[in-house]
């Protein structure tokens, strides 16, 4: 993850601590949950007391077995989804310049790939190849961790962070995994629950979001591959790009944060919901229903509304309107490796002159709301909504870090201006 370097011995030092320990510790919580959901019933409490007397033998009693099926089947699942992250067509788009100085060029056909994912998952299980079941029983470290390429790539096209994020787990997975827990609860009771149907649909909407912008609005930039080294990059007004332009795809490294996350973490413990709800059915009320929906939809607005007001300014170099009104900036200028200088803006109204992370509290929101769906039987089901919570309150304060080493004076007059981080008045 992105943050500055430490210098000093005892920056050095905690830096390689944590970071030995979030690289040892990440897969054995990881492996936690997934015994409390699948042998103690979601309970936190009856797998700490099982875990505390004889924590060696809690995991050892409980090892999977690495099988070849296994094996062959998750490396079929990574070279699927490399087919197609190669060959399916899409629009070419031009990213955000690097610290460096470049600007890579992407192709976005992430949406198709997710509807052919779909579909050939549906059509595999109805035809009975697959069927819904529970499965049977110096800097070294900090390198390691947090270190890595920026943007490792194989040809001109083929970009392994993005790869890894969009396509091997985290996202366009997610919703082959809701999809199954829903045929589970269906197959073990009968019928689904409005639960999962909402729970399902809000997860849905995040992944159709990310990919419909990342294709669809790419029209913000058009290049061919014969000429994108010489051509200029045409913008159209307003359309939002997601991954290329956030704190993981512009300065993330491709590290063991970003690998374990993406590939491990994100596919288990973000749709923990659908996992819980599948063996423990819940029947939300019209009225809940209403008020998370509706607490789901005001979360996605906001984050919606905020990066696109972001994105505008970034666009139109501040020359906007928001609600009426002309946009007010504050011009800053950066360095990049290559020793040139760029100007942009810092926007400093509309949601942006609130807050400096409108787009977290959105993220916070909508997240809490599909989480929500699970009722109140169990903890671990909010794993999603505590750790959502958790990172981005730390990545305000890493995302001002960055921008203070970028921005200089201006972020401190941005600073100035808006004052508030994530809740007017509080934080």
């Amino acid at each position: 993850m992105y943050e500055p370097r430490a210098t000093s011995h005892a920056g050095v030092v905690v830096n390689e601590l944590m970071s030995f320990q979030l690289i040892a510790t990440s897969p054995i919580l990881d492996w936690f949950v997934m015994i409390v959901h699948q042998d103690f019933d979601w309970w936190l409490s009856a797998a700490s007391r099982a875990f505390l007397p004889k924590p060696l033998s809690f995991f050892s009693s409980r090892l999977l077995p690495v099988t070849t099926t296994s094996v062959a089947a998750y490396l079929s699942w990574v070279i699927f989804q490399a087919i197609l992250y190669h060959f399916v067509p899409g629009r070419l788009h031009q990213a955000p310049r690097m610290p460096g100085g470049r600007r890579l060029i992407y192709k976005l056909n992430g949406l198709n790939a997710w509807l052919l994912t779909v579909i050939l998952g549906a059509w595999v299980s109805y035809a009975g190849l697959a069927r819904v079941a529970p499965d049977d029983k110096g800097h070294f470290w900090y390198d390691l961790f947090n270190d890595g390429e920026l943007h490792p790539r194989t040809g001109q096209l083929f970009d392994w962070k993005h790869f890894n994020a969009s396509r091997t787990g985290g996202i366009i997975a997610w919703t082959l995994i809701d999809l199954s827990f829903a045929a589970l609860q269906h197959q073990q009771f009968g019928s689904v629950t409005n639960s999962v149907v909402l729970a399902v649909g809000f997860r849905a909407v995040i992944v159709a979001e990310y990919f419909l912008y990342e294709d669809l609005y790419v029209g913000a930039c058009v290049v061919t591959i014969q000429h994108f080294s010489r051509n200029p990059c045409h913008y159209s007004k307003g359309l939002p790009i997601r991954f290329f332009e956030t704190l993981d795809g512009a300065h993330e490294r491709f590290s063991f944060y970003s690998i374990f996350g993406f590939a491990v973490m994100m596919p288990h413990l973000w749709t923990l919901q659908t996992q819980y709800l599948a063996t423990h059915p819940v029947e939300v009320s019209p009225v809940a229903v209403a008020l998370l929906v509706a607490g789901f939809a005001s979360g996605w607005t906001l984050n919606h509304i905020a990066n696109n007001q972001k994105n505008m300014s970034r666009r139109s170099g501040g020359k906007f309107r928001i609600a009426g009104r002309e946009a007010e900036t504050i011009e800053a200028k950066y360095r990049t490796a290559d020793g040139k200088v760029h100007r942009t803006v810092l926007l400093c109204s509309g949601l942006w002159g609130i807050v400096r992370h409108p787009n977290y509290v959105g993220s916070i929101t909508h997240t809490w709301a599909s989480c929500l769906t699970c009722g109140g039987g169990h903890l671990l089901p909010y794993a999603k909504a505590i750790l959502v919570t958790v990172m981005c309150v730390h990545r305000c304060f890493r995302d001002e870090a960055r921008c203070k080493i970028k921005y200089a004076d201006a972020w401190d007059d941005y600073c100035r201006r808006v004052r508030w981080r994530l809740l007017p008045g509080v934080f």
